[in-house]
């Protein structure tokens, strides 16, 4: 009798798992790697999100680090003095929508302006060795990065530079991959000097979809910006206009580099710069190509520290 029950255990033990309970099991299996699989994704997911919140706030901060550098640079006569002559050109100057800029007393546009940018021209000298006022020494850049002396080596300065050593143009142009991108224009150099003979030009910050910029008006002559205005509006009265300019609204709208990275991301600017008749106001919206795109608005107001050359000179 014992060696009948011995069989029959032997027998069920060597049938394994019924084919309910395989289908069971898989189905129990593939649940919890469908579960861990979507965990993964998701985590991925945000960790690229993440980085791409990342990159814009980089791109933000130093793109509003660059303009505002070179904004509280402008006007800068040079030091030692570096003996050219004054000049009735604006320290600050721009021109709104602007694409394709050229240099001039005001900027020139050759078209539109990429997501309806405006266009900045930067005017200030820089800093030299006291023996050797071409020879930087390495104090002030310009937005190459490069140094900036007290005076230009070579041919004198022609307009519309005389009487500043560099001049730097901020504009928003696409790449060759079709992302808008801040770019500079500044002075060519030989042997690391400024010599006046022609300009470069050179991407600063991916990613800048449009900027905004408005300009601070002192009208009663006491230092403070009294109302400010777009660069069209400035020009209407005439370029000596550009000398009552104390102040620059900055705006920015920078974006990521991963479609479908959007979220809810609080912005730099506040509610009253974004107000009618503000930089971040004068933004445009999105394309709906962008519009699945993280995008960020970056603001700031830069206070000009050097004085008008006009007001220096009493011209």
């Amino acid at each position: 009798m014992s060696g009948v029950i011995d069989a029959r255990s032997a027998r069920t033990r060597a049938r394994g798992f019924s084919l309910v309970e395989l289908m069971v099991g898989m189905t129990l299996g593939l649940v919890a790697s469908a579960a861990a699989g979507a965990a993964f994704l998701n985590a991925h997911a945000a960790y690229l999100a993440a980085t791409d919140r990342v990159l814009i706030e980089e791109r933000g901060q130093r793109a509003l680090a660059i303009l505002s550098t070179l904004l509280r640079q402008s006007g800068w006569p040079g030091e030692p003095a570096s003996g050219m002559a004054a000049t009735a050109l604006p320290a600050v100057s721009g021109a709104d929508n602007c694409g394709q800029p050229a240099m001039a007393a005001v900027p020139a546009c050759a078209r539109a302006g990429v997501g309806q940018s405006d266009a900045l021209l930067v005017r200030f000298s820089g800093s030299g060795l006291p023996a050797a006022p071409a020879q930087p020494d390495d104090t002030m850049t310009d937005c190459s990065g490069y140094a900036v002396a007290a005076m230009a080596t070579g041919a004198p300065a022609t307009a519309p530079t005389a009487g500043y050593v560099a001049e730097n143009l901020l504009y928003v142009a696409a790449g060759a991959d079709g992302v808008p991108q801040l770019l500079c224009r500044y002075p060519a150099r030989r042997n690391g000097l400024i010599d006046g003979s022609g300009w470069t030009s050179g991407a600063l910050v991916r990613g800048v979809e449009s900027l905004q910029l408005r300009y601070g008006l002192d009208l009663d002559q006491d230092g403070r910006p009294d109302r400010f205005e777009t660069a069209s509006a400035i020009a209407a009265p005439g370029d000596a206009a550009w000398q009552r300019v104390v102040a620059v609204q900055i705006a920015l709208a920078v974006r990521g580099d991963r479609p479908g990275s959007a979220t809810p991301v609080r912005g730099s600017a506040t509610d009253t710069l974004s107000l009618p008749g503000t930089a971040a106001a004068d933004l445009p919206p999105a394309t709906p190509a962008q519009a699945g795109t993280a995008r960020r608005v970056f603001a700031a107001t830069v206070r000009l520290r050097n004085a008008p050359r006009c007001e220096e000179t009493l011209c």
